[in-house]
């Protein structure tokens, strides 16, 4: 190589990249060049680390002595059925789409496009890559317009920032931040429950205080297994703008139990309890901002009877429902007729099933509500008065699409969350 001219060229341009104090220098130069991650400079070392009420470990009960036993089925059993991207097999399996992807988009002259390397607090380094849709006039003021809107996405228990869902956003005009799980691509560590928390918080430390997005303007996606990571996210700092969860579960461990034989069923709890307590809907339920729940009706890996009534992301919506507006959702008449449209995946049986349904009933219910959360919304009306308003709030949180676990997500269901303001300002 070192007689390579072209070698030589690059040493020489990779060197003075390292050594300078200049970012587009450094931007232009790994823009030109495709070389190992790891021998990247870090561009941020994270400071942000997991929140206290997290909830990264659940309640579980692991005698001293079994402690190797466990981190052994963690480690070699329990991560390769729960993050397969993180294997090698599937790392090595990938490594030319994932470099064939990045570089397609590294290449585009149409994109501003960073990539960067951020170290978590536990010392896991993360690989991003942000492309940046902002508008602004010569005097720096911004212009109106989506890519204001940082998009932060969460892949899948094995997709990949360079083949995942990190378009959807970039195809509607916000700017993407996207980044690969601990273990993923070129991502480094475990993606334990703290460790993926802990990598979430890297790359939304990256977003707010290097790229200069302020909360409300950071909508956090995530799809299947990301689910958690917007989950963590959106518990962690409850002032970003939007959630988008597509394709996700309320706790894994009932999809974990009904995959391992029986009499590993008190292994399996204590392992994704200390290890990966994917929880996602005691962490989804303490944010109050605007959140859309995208539910795949042909989902094959989330549902426990293969069909859409056994789909765990129903538990979810209902947790998150329950815990905004707990005096209607929590009626015995309405939790009934929740699990009925539940168990239906077009809208027009849902509808058919409120009887007098009025649009103009529902604002004005919103107008006097508080919230969410709001404790009493609801709780004066009749049954007909709360069905109507439930089923009105439903609708708003839920969005059904064709479709299954891993199909790309269509166009027109990447849509920003509802919020109140929407139906009241028209």
């Amino acid at each position: 190589r070192c007689l390579t001219p072209a070698y030589r060229e690059f040493l020489a341009s990779y060197e003075g990249a390292m050594n300078s104090s200049s970012s587009m220098v450094k931007k232009l130069f790994l823009q030109k060049y495709q070389f190992e991650f790891s021998k990247w400079s870090v561009d941020m070392k994270a400071s942000y680390s997991v929140t206290p009420n997290s909830d990264c470990h659940g309640q579980y009960n692991i005698p001293f002595i079994l402690k190797p036993f466990y981190y052994f089925m963690a480690t070699w059993v329990a991560k390769p059925l729960a993050y397969p991207g993180a294997t090698y097999p599937i790392n090595a399996i990938m490594r030319k789409h994932l470099d064939a992807g990045r570089v397609a988009q590294m290449l585009d002259s149409s994109k501003n496009i960073t990539r960067a390397k951020l170290q978590t607090v536990d010392e896991n380094h993360i690989d991003t890559l942000f492309v940046d849709n902002r508008v602004f006039d010569d005097d720096g003021t911004p212009v109106d317009g989506p890519g204001h809107t940082l998009v932060i996405t969460c892949e899948g228990n094995a997709a990949y920032y360079e083949v995942g869902a990190f378009e959807y956003p970039q195809r509607e005009g916000y700017s993407a931040l996207g980044w690969n799980h601990p273990g993923f691509g070129d991502s480094t560590g475990i993606p334990y429950g703290y460790a993926d928390a802990n990598a979430i918080e890297a790359v939304y430390e990256y977003a707010t205080k290097e790229l200069g997005f302020s909360p409300e303007n950071i909508t956090v996606y995530g799809w299947s297994i990301g689910g958690y990571s917007a989950s963590y996210l959106a518990n962690a700092h409850s002032d970003i703008g939007n959630v988008i969860i597509d394709a996700s579960f309320d706790d894994i461990l009932p999809l974990a139990i009904p995959r391992m034989p029986d009499f590993l069923a008190s292994v399996t709890e204590n392992c994704c309890r200390k290890y990966f307590n994917l929880n996602n809907a005691a962490l989804l339920t303490k944010y109050q901002g605007p959140i859309r729940l995208i539910r795949r009706n042909g989902d094959e890996i989330i549902s426990t009877n293969g069909h859409a009534s056994g789909n765990r992301g129903n538990q979810l919506l209902v947790a998150v429902l329950q815990s905004r507006y707990p005096a209607l959702f929590k009626d015995d008449e309405v939790a009934n007729m929740v699990d009925d449209w539940l168990d239906q995946t077009s809208p027009t049986p849902r509808r058919l099933s409120v009887p007098r349904y009025d649009l103009e009933f529902c604002k004005d219910q919103l107008r006097k509500s508080v919230g969410p959360p709001d404790n009493n919304l609801g709780k004066d009306l009749d049954r007909d008065e709360k069905l109507i308003l439930s089923y009105y709030l439903f609708s708003k949180h839920l969005t059904d699409c064709e479709g299954g676990h891993n199909n790309p997500l269509y166009r027109k269901y990447f849509k920003m969350p509802w919020k109140k303001s929407d139906d009241l300002n028209h």
